[in-house]
């Protein structure tokens, strides 16, 4: 008969020696360079500075020492330390003291503590900020709920709700860059375009989006933007933007999805968009005034222009034949896809189709 499982943590034997909390003079605690980083270049100082001027109880952790020797050696704190030593105000420092038999040992201490770090997300620095009540994080609070939106807990976007998104880096930058209004219509353009569904690629559709907004103003027509976007799926417009990223390495991501929104923009309604993207010469920016293909299976033309074997997805611009594969990652041709053995290939199985 089988044993009923459990619900038991099964633990291994704890390792290392319990240790000590001392409180210790700055003056009393060394540094081993041989394996500690080097704290001599710009950011370490500015950092080391910035932690002595905002000198704050509340955020000084416990150093981790190790007692070595007869010395005490700073395995976790070294910018701590400099920064009480820069003050000369601080007479103590809280450390947990530890007793290792080499310098080897407190490297290997060294390397465990620095690879078990998770360093905090965007989702969770704002997150923070909300509870503190910090103004702007509030503010884009308050836009997002006003759109239909609402901050994801995680990046897992499998356990989403609709309306959750989770590119708070983004729609910071939008804040800060374009403001506050035309960041609040461009959410409200995407919550509209992808009504109820998880908005997974709304971190690479959305700077495209505030970008066409602010470059048209407070006049921008909101309705036709959401019309436009909600004519493909997120997954389609992803490959558009990843295309023009592709044919234009040079952009960064936000760029390349304000161009790919610009040029699908000027192809479906025949007026300039009035996007600029830095590093494209401005006729590269918009679509050429061209006939564009009627819409395929109820959907939109292109708006990079000609469509390839496969339905909705865009032809090189040079009409090499080629079509974006989200599989590979890059353009491949008929006889490439084809040819390809994965199953996950979308590509050959709607060509065959």
């Amino acid at each position: 008969m089988a044993r009923a499982a459990t619900s038991r943590l099964k633990c291994n034997p704890p390792l290392g020696r319990m240790p000590v909390l001392q409180f210790m003079a700055p003056a009393e605690l060394a540094i081993d360079a041989s394996y500690q980083r080097d704290i001599a270049g710009e950011a370490s100082q500015a950092l080391i500075r910035k932690i002595a001027q905002h000198w704050n109880w509340d955020l000084c952790l416990p150093l981790v020492v190790s007692r070595r020797d007869g010395q005490l050696f700073v395995i976790d704190g070294q910018h701590r330390l400099e920064a009480a030593k820069l003050r000369r105000d601080i007479m103590q420092l809280p450390c947990v003291v530890v007793e290792y038999a080499s310098a080897a040992d407190e490297a290997a201490s060294f390397v465990h503590l620095n690879q078990q770090r998770r360093p905090l997300s965007k989702l969770d620095v704002f997150k923070a900020a909300v509870a503190s009540e910090d103004p702007e994080a509030c503010a884009i609070l308050r836009a997002l709920e006003d759109a239909g939106l609402s901050v994801a807990p995680h990046q897992n976007y499998i356990s989403w709700k609709p309306g959750m998104v989770s590119n708070i880096g983004g729609i910071e930058s939008a804040w800060r860059k374009h403001g506050e209004a035309a960041t609040r219509d461009a959410l409200r353009v995407l919550a509209r375009a992808f009504k109820g569904e998880k908005l997974r690629y709304a971190g690479t559709i959305f700077p495209g989006i505030v970008a066409l907004r602010a470059a048209q103003g407070e006049g921008a027509e909101l309705g036709v933007m959401a019309q436009l976007l909600g004519e493909r799926s997120q997954v389609s417009w992803r490959s558009i933007i990843m295309a023009a990223k592709i044919d234009n390495p040079n952009l960064k991501y936000g760029a390349a999805s304000a161009l790919a929104l610009a040029r699908a923009w000027e192809a479906t309604t025949g007026t300039p968009s009035l996007v600029r993207v830095a590093g494209l010469n401005a006729e590269r920016v918009l679509v050429a005034q061209t006939p564009s293909p009627g819409p395929i299976e109820g959907r939109a033309a292109d708006p990079r222009g000609a469509l390839n074997f496969v339905t909705d997805r865009p032809v090189a611009a040079g009409g090499d034949g080629k079509a974006w594969c989200d599989q590979c990652e890059m353009r491949v041709t008929l006889a490439e896809a084809e040819g390809c053995k994965s199953r996950w290939c979308s590509l050959r199985t709607r060509s065959a189709a």
